[in-house]
């Protein structure tokens, strides 16, 4: 792609680099020899000729909002410096438009780490801008599937173009769609909605229609009809599958994750719940459900939605000449959802939620803050095992159409939905809907709720936890809560049923179902044994994996996660992943799996989760391998049978460098990272856990181990606090010392040296400050650190793959099977 039409722009490039460079005999840079002024040139603002570079969307520089799943950035190429503005900005060439503008709010990739070549799940797209530049023209006849030229290119070069001459028959819109043309006696069918004709973007020219006006579309009034230009752009990019190695690379290659991308799936892995929000076949689109078999059902849920939130007067209906100009009215869609039986599989309920759209909405004019807490899995945990050990009663409530509870938190109008019947008087041309209430789908629905039920449970008197922000008291009352799926424990049966009483008489009134007895938690199936044990697990998910990677017949099962003798990497010479199942929705479900119920597949999934952006058959394997293991451990999970006489302990292990892999380690920086893996257990129940990499690269043993350490702590510490606050208000935990302690378990002589004793050696003092945070709760005593026999070190298995026996032992002692 970079040939030798854009020479001068290279040459300009290294003047300026010599210009700014200071020379040896005079200490000075030209630039300041020739101004007598001393210039100091700034090395960042100076990048590699030619690299890929990534420009910050059009909008989002205007400081308008974008679809969520849209692009925010594009691809160009890096060109230099820009010579009429500041030394931050750069040129940049527009791949599909042959243009090159000044931009400032870009991002350099001046390694070429996102460029490796090889296109392994789409062809690689022609570089449109060697067309409308006039450089090149195309050929008759498309060549043949991984065919080059001798210049190892598939275009061939023109002559050098007379810049004089217009050359309109050379430049077409290759990006505009066909748009049917209609009859004039033919009603007109629903368009995207008309926009005027594209301004010039910050490159100083539009970017959609460099060439040629389409033909025309006129309705039946003759007002033109023209595609937007997120439409055109949108298709264009499906039809090409624009990615930075696809664009600017000619040779075969490949392009494995960067290390930010691993990063960035682990810190998305730590939300099980919104990673594992997959495509799952019981939920669907309207269009979808109306092709399935029981679409009756739905047609009967969609009624009933819609009479659920008329009688209860969340929206009014009203002209459109009452809606204030300039308003935008936002559309209404239909989410579709089977509900099944969490141990049976049988569907019970069909659901319809119409849903406010919300990628319509624009940020400062409809809606503004966002965020909404949920409770932990680390806090129900925790919970679980004090109702176990104290004999609480659990009760599960659900709240009716929650969100909708909730006043609306700024006007929204919005059209009428499919399926709506219209009364004679009232059309969606003339008419829309007021919202009243907060319906579901807003951007800032679920912290307008949130708002809404922490005012109401404060108004019953209800006091909110200091350490958890979805955790609330009432004398020996505790409630949990996540988005509108709550759990209510208290010793005594009739202080649940006033709770509940009081919640329905409050100010904020609430319409309130109770579930009766825990039985299905966010997906997890609990069960209260007669042997005072509560049983975690999750076979319905494992089914949904087996059924996924076709693991159903007569598979051959497997007693350990991961292969011992393998260590996975990126493969680079390895064989493409041939696709017999989908790679990124299997490790969504295995990570809500591990992190719900599943300690024991820690290391094994993040493994296969770290090359989620490009798999490899050797990938795809180590997953088959998880899930023939879980094949024989479908109905297992954990089993806490709490022992009143421990308290909190931590059992910490780190991998130093356990991905060390000398073929690679030139080119991956990954191979250098350590493992870290901790257990947080409560009575010896296990309530928290993780096996993750390390974002900082240890230079010894002791390092790796004292960092993992420092890690597992920071989650440990709040849970002390939390106990401590359970305490102050008088509810009895166990049977140990009143003081909370907590054991650490340690297996390196070195990071238990430095933990314990406030000194610092040469080889440590790098160590960041963050690291040590934990030590006055050790020179206070609250924490105490011991060291444990390696083959005692549970942990082991969160950081590397074992052999069965050892693995076997381990998880016995964690999970009690």
């Amino acid at each position: 792609m970079i040939n030798v039409h854009l020479w001068p722009y290279g040459l300009r490039h290294d003047a300026n680099v010599r210009n700014a460079t200071a020379t040896i005999k005079h200490k000075k840079s030209p630039l300041e020899l020739w101004s007598q002024v001393q210039v100091a040139p700034k090395i960042r603002h100076f990048h590699t000729f030619g690299c890929p570079t990534y420009v910050l969307d059009n909008k989002l520089q205007a400081q308008q909002g974008v679809q969520k799943w849209k692009s925010q950035a594009r691809l160009g190429v890096y060109l230099g410096a820009s010579p009429t503005h500041a030394r931050s900005v750069s040129l940049v060439l527009n791949p599909r438009t042959a243009h090159v503008s000044p931009q400032f709010h870009v991002k350099h990739d001046d390694f070429f780490e996102t460029v490796t070549g090889k296109a392994t799940d789409f062809d690689q797209p022609e570089p449109e801008w060697k067309y409308p530049s006039g450089l090149y023209q195309r050929t008759t006849k498309k060549p043949k599937e991984n065919t080059r030229s001798e210049g190892g290119s598939l275009f061939r070069p023109i002559r050098a173009p007379n810049w004089q001459e217009s050359r309109p028959s050379e430049v077409r819109n290759i990006h505009t769609p066909e748009i049917p043309q209609v009859a004039a006696n033919q009603q007109p069918t629903e368009l995207p909605e008309p926009v005027p004709p594209p301004v010039p973007t910050q490159e100083g020219a539009t970017e959609s229609a460099q060439a040629s006006t389409p033909t025309e579309h006129r309705t039946r009034s003759g007002r033109v009809v023209k595609p937007t230009q997120r439409y055109q752009e949108g298709l264009e990019q499906r039809r090409q599958g624009l990615v930075a190695w696809e664009i600017l690379m000619d040779q075969e290659g490949e392009s494995p994750p960067t290390t930010a991308e691993q990063f960035e799936i682990q810190r998305a892995m730590e939300d099980p719940v919104a990673f594992a929000a997959t495509a799952d076949p019981d939920t669907m689109y309207l269009h979808e459900a109306m092709c399935e078999p029981d679409r009756e059902q739905f047609m009967l849920a969609m009624q009933k939605e819609i009479h659920d939130h008329e009688s209860r007067k969340h929206w009014e209906v009203v002209p459109k000449s009452q809606v204030p100009k300039g308003t935008k009215i936002i559309d209404m869609v239909w989410s579709m959802k089977r509900k099944r039986r969490i141990d049976t599989r049988e569907i019970y309920k069909w659901k319809a939620r119409l849903n406010v759209h919300g990628g319509q909405q624009e940020y400062g004019l409809n809606y503004w803050e966002t965020y909404s807490p949920v409770v932990g899995w680390t806090t129900l945990r925790f919970f679980f095992i004090l109702a176990l050990l104290r004999g609480w009663h659990c009760r599960q409530l659900d709240f009716v159409l929650a969100f909708p509870q909730a006043p609306t938190e700024v006007c929204l109008y919005m059209n009428f939905p499919k399926g709506y019947q219209f009364p004679p008087e009232i059309s969606k041309e003339t008419h829309v809907l007021k919202l009243l209430r907060n319906i579901y789908g807003t951007k800032q629905g679920p912290r307008v709720w949130n708002k809404y039920l922490d005012q109401g449970l404060r108004g019953v008197g209800f006091t909110p936890s200091r350490i958890d922000p979805c955790l609330y008291y009432k004398g020996d009352v505790i409630f949990l809560v996540y988005i509108d799926d709550c759990v209510l424990m208290s010793p005594s049966n009739d202080h649940i049923n006033q709770v509940i009483k009081d919640l329905q008489n409050a100010k904020e009134t609430f319409t309130v179902e109770d579930l009766g007895l825990v039985t299905d938690f966010l997906g997890v199936k609990v069960e209260f044994t007669k042997d005072g044990t509560i049983k975690l697990s999750q076979p319905q998910l494992i089914a949904s994996v087996l059924k996924d990677l076709h693991l159903q017949g007569n598979t051959k099962e497997r007693r350990t996660p991961a292969l011992q003798s393998v260590l996975l990497h990126k493969d680079p010479e390895g064989d493409p992943f041939n696709k017999e199942f989908h790679y990124r929705s299997v490790i969504g479900k295995l990570n809500f799996l591990e992190k719900s119920t599943r300690p024991d597949i820690s290391y094994a999934v993040h493994q296969c989760a770290r090359f989620s952006s490009q798999p490899k058959q050797s990938h795809g394997l180590a997953v088959k391998r998880i899930g023939k293991y879980l094949k024989g451990t479908a109905d297992q999970g954990i089993i806490f049978k709490p022992d009143p006489s421990k308290s909190f302990h931590c059992w910490v292990d780190a991998d130093f460098a356990g991905n060390w892999y000398p073929d690679h380690a030139a080119t991956d920086p990954m191979t250098s990272k350590s493992r870290s893996g901790w257990v947080i257990t409560y009575t010896n129940c296990p309530i928290a856990w993780a096996s993750k990499m390390q974002t900082l690269t240890a230079l010894s043993t002791t390092e790796a181990e004292y960092l993992a350490l420092s890690t597992a702590l920071r989650e440990l510490i709040p849970l002390m606090e939390l106990t401590k606050e359970v305490r102050e208000l008088g509810i009895h935990l166990t049977q140990a010392q009143p003081k909370v302690h907590c054991k650490v378990f340690e297996d390196n002589s070195g990071a238990l040296e430095m933990a314990r004793l406030p000194k610092i050696w040469p080889r440590t003092k790098h160590i960041n400050n963050q690291y040590h945070h934990f030590r006055d709760h050790v020179q206070r005593g609250d924490i105490e650190i011991q060291a444990i026999a390696t083959e005692d070190q549970i942990t082991d298995m969160l950081t590397k793959a074992l052999p069965e026996d050892l693995y076997t032992k381990f998880r016995t002692a964690l999970q009690m099977w």
